[in-house]
């Protein structure tokens, strides 16, 4: 193997270690290496490398990821002006709706979830922004595919496929399509326990002054509570009036 093979391995491995300490922290050195089965030593030499960089933190013999990546996560929430006023739109549909809002955006085919808060009332969800999902199997997705072209659709059906997470989730193409038609027309997006079941969730899609998506503002909770049974919400008014008032101030920017 030659020297640059070997550095891109030990790169690799580097982050593999520290996205398992990230998934299950405070973890030990040996959980780590029973886990990625990888020797002790040199799991050792990966976890005090990261230590030194300052990415992991020891305490009492565990490893646990630092608060530098918070810095990240800060640079990330600023990377687009009209990220400020939306956190600050979350908020406030969250105090009204009394429900668990966020604010999603794709990468690379999947929805990221960017910004939460959760309502009196709302689910608890987990706080980070490293929950991914597919796209067809969320509202904010299915919110975000309808806005683009058909052709584009298509290549991402071609490159992720239509994976089932749940015996709700749509995995046809021609079906996929036809409820993106449906949210084109009704202006909104819902799922239908598409993720996990008993859940529904209403989303959509929040667009830029050129047109193109910047992301889905969506409302989660039991399907019971923000979705009817005909695939309508309560929820949907007051998210369509957000994104009025959303749109026109990103257009002001």
């Amino acid at each position: 193997m030659t020297d640059d093979a070997t550095s891109l391995k030990s790169v690799e491995r580097s982050f593999r270690i520290l996205e398992f300490v990230r998934d299950n922290e405070p973890v030990s050195l040996t959980e780590v290496a029973e886990t990625l089965d990888v020797s002790k030593s040199t799991i050792h030499r990966h976890l005090s490398t990261l230590v030194s960089a300052g990415y992991l933190i020891r305490e009492e013999g565990d490893y646990r990821v630092s608060f530098e990546f918070l810095s990240y996560a800060n640079r990330i929430h600023l990377r687009d002006p009209s990220y400020p006023m939306i956190k600050r739109k979350v908020r406030d549909l969250a105090d009204e709706s009394e429900e668990l809002v966020q604010f999603t955006t794709d990468e690379e085919g999947r929805l990221v979830y960017l910004f939460k808060e959760t309502g009196r009332n709302g689910l608890l969800s987990r706080s980070d922004a490293r929950t991914f999902r597919p796209l067809h199997s969320t509202a904010g997705g299915k919110a975000i595919l309808s806005r683009w072209p058909r052709e584009t659709v298509e290549a991402y059906i071609d490159n992720h496929g239509l994976e089932a997470i749940t015996e709700q989730t749509i995995t046809s193409p021609d079906a996929l399509f036809e409820r993106l038609e449906q949210v084109r027309e009704r202006g909104y997006a819902t799922n239908q326990e598409e993720t996990v079941e008993g859940l529904g969730a209403v989303s959509v899609p929040i667009e830029g002054p050129d047109g193109d998506v910047i992301g889905a503002l969506g409302i989660s909770g039991p399907i019971n509570r923000v979705v009817d049974d005909d695939g309508g919400s309560e929820y949907a008014q007051l998210l369509l009036d957000a994104k009025k008032e959303l749109e026109l101030t990103i257009r002001l920017l």
